[in-house]
């Protein structure tokens, strides 16, 4: 019986030195935070809280790495540095016209207070982050794990 491949074992099948490094960090991160891995989405609580997507092509053969689905809003009780705020802003990812039909493909959303028009479905794409970036991204899931677990009535804040 073939043994079951882990989020580990595929990253480490396409990404090497330092972009290997900062995912399998973020992804110790993730796990011992509460996190659970399907695939290639973390939940908690049983809600996505981001889809790391890695791959290798002509385009990037030393691999690429790409954080999606991240916490795009504050929280009062929740306080967040101004840097993770201006990374995450200078991270929004615009509709390219990729032919998907999701329902929020060309929206306008604020996020952490700055309007943005024109937004993929996935508002945020964090590509290749460093060992500083990484931590940046770390206080997000630190945002969300926050909100899922002071915020239970209404999901649709988040």
């Amino acid at each position: 019986m073939a043994k079951h491949k882990t989020i580990e074992d595929n990253m480490k099948e396409v990404l090497g030195g330092e972009l290997l490094k900062n995912a399998l960090d973020f992804v110790v991160y993730m796990k011992e935070n509460g996190m659970t891995v399907s695939g290639n989405r973390f939940y908690y609580k049983g809600e996505l809280t981001c889809i790391p997507i890695w791959k290798k092509d002509v385009n990037n053969p030393d691999g690429e790495w790409i954080l999606c689905h991240c916490p795009i809003n504050e929280h009062k009780g929740f306080p967040l540095d101004e840097s993770v705020k201006e990374y995450v802003q200078a991270s929004v990812s615009k509709c390219r016209n990729c032919g998907c039909d999701h329902e929020e493909r060309g929206a306008t959303k604020m996020i952490f207070g700055k309007e943005f028009d024109n937004l993929c479905s996935s508002e945020i794409a964090f590509i290749n982050p460093d060992a500083a970036a990484v931590e940046k991204i770390k206080i997000l899931m630190e945002l969300w794990k926050y909100k899922l677990d002071n915020i239970i009535s209404d999901s649709k804040t988040f």
